[in-house]
């Protein structure tokens, strides 16, 4: 009975020690501005593959673009994150998305692709003006021990999020389309009241958010960490030789990484559209599910991933990503097993994603606003060149792009694993296991 009620008692944390009073504030912009994600991903490759029959350099552009724009702002987000207002750069970055998807609708409407690959420059613009600084933010409004269950909670507003706006999407834009198939305008509808409701969030989130509550430790020897890094005791071993050298891995994993990501991911949509054989709109609600499951859990897993060793998660998620991208492509055709194999994958891809949120959230305190924006800078260059290089090897076999994927994210497992044994000694917020090793 006594080990009984211990369980219960831990596992039911009052919301206090884990978080700021706000911090449920920060996390409902997240919903808000989220609800174009799928919907607009998926017309976008609808669109260019499907209507506009373009090339798949053409198609690989348009994430290209986007991603673009992200680079352009993550140059410098990183440094305003830590010397200007996050709450004004969240606002600024909602209003620069929803301008972004004026655009883009009005590109659809004359279907001009260059108008496209600007509104999709703006839009990744805008993303990380909006992404950094509130990643700062729930790294500050959070517990160290509870910051994977933070992103876990960013994550689970963002898949309901796109949830509503799925469902919302494709209503409109099925309704339309079947009873006014040539009103283009009332169609794509859901598009600019997805920029209306980015506007609203970023005035929301500049009224309700106060940016200078800070999660404070009732636990003295928690706070040591913070105390350290200011104080500059930690300064020598900060600058050491091994503490570039785990930096320098892990960013080249990034980096690495992203541009696999972006080989193949623009790819997929077109080879279920040839392998299913279905409506576009049917294989899109098929989707859906593993949007909602990975909503759902998003929470759990975030639980999970703040106990999970990093080395475990990284490397099984790796190795599981990689079969289960082999599966899809060479071997379902049925709609169903799709859906159920896309559970899986975005359940995977989100944990091992949380696990090491927090761990890049804990290598500094003072610079964490640059790490955020460091690590974004690495993402959209490999998420650049990924998208290119994978429409030109797409252009010359549609299945390619899949096996260079597939070898990269396995050869990848040792240079996150590196990193992180070399780093985690000297991470600014040490979790107590950690510093037991």
């Amino acid at each position: 009975m006594q080990l009984h009620l211990r369980k219960v008692k831990k596992s039911s944390i009052p919301h206090s020690q884990k978080y700021t009073s706000d911090f449920d504030s920060v996390i409902l912009i997240v919903i808000w501005n989220s609800l174009g994600f799928f919907f607009v991903d998926f017309i976008m490759v609808y669109m260019i593959n499907q209507v506009m029959s373009a090339s798949g350099v053409a198609l690989g552009l348009f994430p290209a673009f986007l991603t673009f724009g992200g680079l352009i702002s993550s140059l410098f987000i990183g440094y305003l994150t830590d010397h200007v207002s996050k709450q004004k750069l969240v606002m600024i970055g909602s209003f620069g998305r929803g301008l972004s998807y004026f655009g883009l609708y009005t590109s659809i409407i004359l279907q001009s692709l260059p108008g496209i690959y600007t509104s999709s420059f703006l839009l990744g613009f805008g993303a990380m003006l909006f992404w950094v600084p509130l990643d700062t933010l729930i790294s500050e409004k959070s517990s160290k021990h509870h910051r994977s269950s933070a992103f876990g909670r960013r994550r689970f507003a963002l898949g309901i999020g796109q949830v509503i706006g799925t469902i919302v999407g494709f209503s409109i834009f099925g309704l339309a389309s079947y009873f006014t198939p040539d009103n283009v305008f009332l169609i794509f509808l859901a598009i600019p009241i997805f920029g209306l409701a980015n506007f609203y969030a970023g005035i929301r989130f500049s009224l309700v958010v106060d940016e200078k509550q800070k999660f404070t430790y009732s636990n003295e020897k928690d706070n040591e960490d913070d105390d350290s890094e200011i104080s500059g005791i930690t300064s020598t071993e900060r600058s050491s030789n091994h503490y570039v050298l785990g930096l320098a891995l892990l960013f080249f994993a990034l980096i690495l990484g992203a541009i696999n990501i972006g080989i193949y991911r623009p790819f997929i949509l077109p080879i279920v559209f040839t392998n299913m054989n279905e409506p576009p709109a049917l294989i899109s609600w098929f989707y859906l599910p593993a949007t909602i499951v990975g909503t759902l859990i998003a929470p759990k897993l975030g639980v999970m991933a703040d106990k999970v060793n990093p080395y475990i998660a990284i490397s099984v998620s790796a190795i599981i990503g990689g079969i289960l991208t082999w599966i899809i492509v060479f071997f379902t055709t049925n709609i169903w097993i799709l859906s159920i194999l896309l559970i899986f994958d975005t359940t995977i891809m989100l944990t091992s994603g949380f696990v090491f949120m927090n761990f890049l959230s804990r290598v500094s305190i003072k610079h964490r606003g640059k790490f955020f924006g460091l690590t974004t800078t690495f993402d959209s260059i490999g998420m650049i060149i990924g998208p290119i290089l994978g429409g030109i090897v797409y252009d010359l076999n549609s299945t390619t792009p899949f096996l260079i994927s597939i070898f990269v994210e396995w050869l990848l497992i040792p240079f996150f694993i590196i990193g992180i044994w070399i780093l985690n000694p000297q991470v600014v917020e040490s979790l107590e296991n950690e510093k037991s090793k």
